[in-house]
């Protein structure tokens, strides 16, 4: 006896203070092991998905506004001298005129409108390659940046866009989702450990030469998608146009609510009511 207590009664404190000792190393080991790895996982992919965009946001919206640009140009001038298949015909050496009325002008006009949409949906899928194995959820900016991307996609993807009664009668072309992933995917490249979009004069030297690749493969697409414009108020295009153009201008916003010109905020805001 000791203390009034038998030995029984003192090998059973032990015990059960072993087995309390025992779930308190356990239970230190899971928290540790598994609690505070998972937030410091969590937190690491946050940080990661942040650096991302930041590294990003700059090209991206460089792209978009060179695009918002074009786009609002073509809505202004619609269907506009120079989106038709005589041009892209065309093969004029050197500029002569000062004006839109100049072959070679218009022929740049054209190519660097091809470009601009291809080059924006380039930097696009750069991104959304490096963000493939990272949960955007985890990114307030990521999660953002992806749905006002997924608005552009629908503008130029989706053919339920017309409501109109007699839609079938209407003319329309569409460049589908993986049809923008392909585009975006050619005008990739590696340089040394960097991977980034070609510039246009790479482009256009893809463009012409001889020798089959995956820029010319596509351009059609894009190419398609802009020729031939009709003035008729039956061309759904100038729809999805005005649509590219009010959720190209929310994009730049939302990168930097100080990167949009007073011209296209104005066009978005006349805009906007048309394209809900």
């Amino acid at each position: 006896m000791l203390l009034g207590l038998d030995l029984k009664t003192w090998l059973g404190f032990t015990i059960l203070g072993a087995i309390v000792s025992t779930l308190g190393s356990l239970f230190g080991v899971v928290l540790k092991d598994y609690c505070f790895t998972r937030s410091f996982e969590r937190w690491r992919q946050r940080q990661t998905l942040e650096q991302l965009y930041q590294k990003f946001r700059d090209p991206l919206l460089l792209s978009a506004r060179e695009l918002a640009s074009r786009t609002a140009e073509v809505i202004d001038h619609f269907p506009t001298v120079y989106l038709n298949e005589r041009v892209l015909a065309s093969r004029p050496e050197t500029q002569v005129a000062n004006n839109i009325d100049d072959p070679y002008f218009k022929r740049y006009k054209l190519v660097s409108t091809a470009y601009r949409l291809s080059a924006f949906m380039a930097w696009v899928e750069l991104y959304r390659q490096e963000l493939t194995f990272l949960h955007s959820g985890n990114n307030a900016h990521a999660t953002e940046l992806e749905r006002a991307v997924g608005r552009i996609r629908s503008d130029l993807a989706d053919g339920q866009l017309n409501n109109a009664n007699d839609w079938d009668k209407w003319k329309d072309k569409l460049i589908f989702r993986e049809e923008l992933r392909a585009i975006g995917e050619s005008l990739i490249e590696t340089r040394g450990a960097t991977r980034t979009v070609i510039g246009y004069g790479r482009y256009c030297e893809q463009l012409e030469t001889t020798t089959p690749n995956a820029v010319q493969r596509w351009s059609p697409v894009v190419l398609n998608f802009f020729l031939e414009l009709q003035t008729n108020g039956k061309d759904f295009r100038q729809t999805r146009l005005k649509r590219l153009l009010v959720h190209l201008v929310e994009l730049m916003r939302l990168i930097d609510p100080n990167s949009t010109e007073p011209y296209l905020e104005k066009a978005c805001a006349e805009l906007r009511s048309e394209v809900k």
